[in-house]
């Protein structure tokens, strides 16, 4: 838990400090050292409290100084924005020499180094001088080849060159925190930059900045945030904030052009007032933040180590690209011969259905048909029946054979009964014995005739059955070779699609090697990239707050107060808004002739 603790500060110190930009006002500087102010097409405001305001001064201190930041002149230029058109403005300024640089406004000097400007609903541009420390003292110093020099003695001279630019914040206030006083300074950031001959510095080297190169001048950019380490009590050992600038190179006829360093703290008065409740909040999520990064850095080296496994076996893939290739192409071929045979079946099919369903059709009158010769063989049998003198009942297809065989059962017995009356002598008993047998014989032949006609009735009920079977399951063949042709011409168009991209696959597979081989390389940066980041940033600045959130929001509010209250250099009227910078420029070093 004190470890999530601790990476979220790191993120809220980061907000903190990014939470405004830099705003300057725009001026042309005169030989003469006049600053005039140009023209601009708005009255955007550098506070957040400007809209509300009636007067907003926005000031600009121009600090000459000499090669070693010893401060020779200062020329303050103010900017009176007449947010509501006011006829007349009152300003409060210990400037002297004061002059409207744009307009020909007048103004009234009253006691307390108050003016009231005929501003006549117009903005009002002056300047004037004044002899006051610096809120920020800035000193430069040299070194030639390790050894400590003065800026006149280094002209012309060859060697390994330090510069060093180093700021003493001197404006503070005294608040309480945690029940004890504390000095907190009011915070700026000191942008400092120059242009470097190439043809005189080479090999440059800058401690807290960053260097552009373009091939003649090498522009170097530094940022310093002079008293913000012990404003916000962090221990320098494992978190310093910068409060100088290092600039190392090796020259050759030392000679370098003027330096210009912007010091401001609008950037740390848009921190407002009451903001540490919400920065609080912010714990939870940033300690997900936090972690997340670590979960990229682990990523970061699981891609890394992917992407290398994926470059030794990109011979492999190659060739199973090319192996998928040929295939594919090999596939194509077949699904045009099944896209063929497709056709045929479906073709074969319904062919076979047609022919079954004409036979079909003719089921019902060959099934009525032999019906009815059966039925008119069973009613000629029942006449000769009748005809014979027996009474039997009505013969029909389901009993003939039961009716017929019980007959035929009592003519046999009734055989047997006229035999022994013959055998017995009786005469008549022999025209009868004749006449049954001869019944007995007709009635065999009859049923005979009769189940040989039962046997063919029930085959062609049969056939015309299986030929109804068979029409339904023609149907269904001939529907699913329908659907099989239909899926084959699919199958087919797909394996076109497959062929064409496996063969622009193949086409692009020579470049992936090289692909890889970035994107390895890529992912090493990245690797490498968070790594540092965890471990000179998240953890340094973790280690450095040590679970203080409450100090360090105690800290970074006053810090904000002391910001928003330092609102000018020359004096501010009490019911304005301020804004305030600081220019400084360096004199040249120059070889003398």
């Amino acid at each position: 838990m004190k470890s999530r603790r601790k990476k979220t500060i790191s993120i809220i110190l980061c907000a903190a400090l990014l939470a405004g930009s830099v705003e300057a006002t725009v001026y042309a500087m005169h030989a003469d050292g006049k600053e005039v102010p140009q023209e601009k097409s708005e009255k955007s405001a550098a506070l957040g409290t400007e809209e509300t305001a009636t007067l907003v001064k926005d000031e600009t201190v121009y600090v000459f100084t000499g090669a070693d930041g010893g401060v020779q002149k200062m020329i303050v230029s103010d900017w009176l924005k007449n947010q509501s058109g006011s006829a007349s403005l009152s300003d409060r300024s210990e400037l002297t020499g004061i002059e409207n640089v744009k307009g020909d406004e007048g103004c009234t000097v009253n006691g307390d180094n108050t003016r009231v400007w005929d501003a006549k609903g117009n903005d009002i541009y002056y300047s004037g001088s004044i002899q006051k420390d610096v809120p920020v003292e800035m000193r430069v110093s040299y070194q030639l080849d390790g050894k400590s020099v003065s800026p006149e003695a280094l002209a012309g001279k060859s060697g390994r060159v330090t510069i060093r630019f180093d700021y003493e914040n001197k404006q503070y206030k005294t608040v309480e925190l945690d029940g004890r006083q504390e000095k907190i300074y009011v915070p700026f950031v000191m942008l400092t930059g120059m242009l470097l001959d190439n043809e005189v510095f080479t090999n440059v080297e800058v401690v807290n900045g960053k260097l552009v190169n373009d091939g003649d001048r090498t522009a170097v950019v530094g940022i310093a945030f002079p008293g913000l380490q012990e404003n916000l009590a962090l221990d320098a050992e494992s978190f310093e904030i910068p409060d100088y600038i290092e600039i190392c190179a090796d020259v050759k006829n030392f000679e370098m052009a003027n330096t210009f360093t912007i010091g401001a703290n609008e950037m740390f008065g848009r921190i407002a007032q009451g903001e540490t409740g919400k920065l609080d909040e912010l714990a939870g999520p940033l300690n997900e933040l936090t972690t997340a990064a670590g979960q990229l850095e682990a990523g970061s080296l699981q891609l890394y180590d992917g992407l290398c496994t994926l470059l030794d076996k990109s011979g492999e893939l190659v060739n199973g690209i090319n192996q998928l290739a040929d295939g594919a192409s090999a596939l194509k071929t077949g699904a045009e011969g099944l896209k063929a045979g497709g056709t045929e079946l479906a073709g074969g099919a319904k062919t076979v259905a047609d022919g079954l369903g004409q036979l079909t059709a003719n089921n019902d009158t060959l099934n009525a048909g032999s019906k009815q010769v059966f039925e008119s063989l069973l009613h000629t049998a029942d006449a000769q029946l009748a005809a014979a003198g027996l009474t039997v009942p009505e013969l029909t297809v389901e009993n003939y054979a039961e009716v017929l065989d019980g007959v035929a059962a009592s003519l046999q017995h009734a055989i047997a009964e006229q035999e022994k009356a013959a055998a017995g002598g009786a005469e008549q008993a022999a025209a009868a014995l004749e006449q049954t047998k001869y019944a007995a014989a007709s009635i065999s032949a009859l049923k005979g005739q009769l189940d040989a006609y039962h046997t063919f009735y029930i085959g062609l009920l049969q056939y015309t059955a299986g030929v109804a079977s068979a029409k339904e399951g023609a149907d269904a063949l001939s529907a699913g070779a329908g659907r099989i042709e239909a899926g084959i011409a699919e199958l087919y168009a797909g394996t076109n699609v497959l062929c064409d991209g496996s063969l622009a696959l193949k086409e692009g597979a020579s470049a992936l090697t090289g692909g890889v081989t970035a994107l390895r390389d890529g992912a090493k940066q990245l690797a490498d990239g968070m790594k540092e980041f965890d471990e000179k940033g998240v953890q340094k600045l973790v280690n450095a707050v040590d679970g203080k959130f409450g100090e360090l929001f105690a800290r970074i509010n006053a810090t904000a107060d002391a910001a928003q209250e330092y609102q000018s250099f020359s004096g501010i009227s009490g019911d304005a808004k301020g804004c305030v910078k600081f220019i400084y420029r360096t004199e040249a070093i120059q070889i003398e002739e």
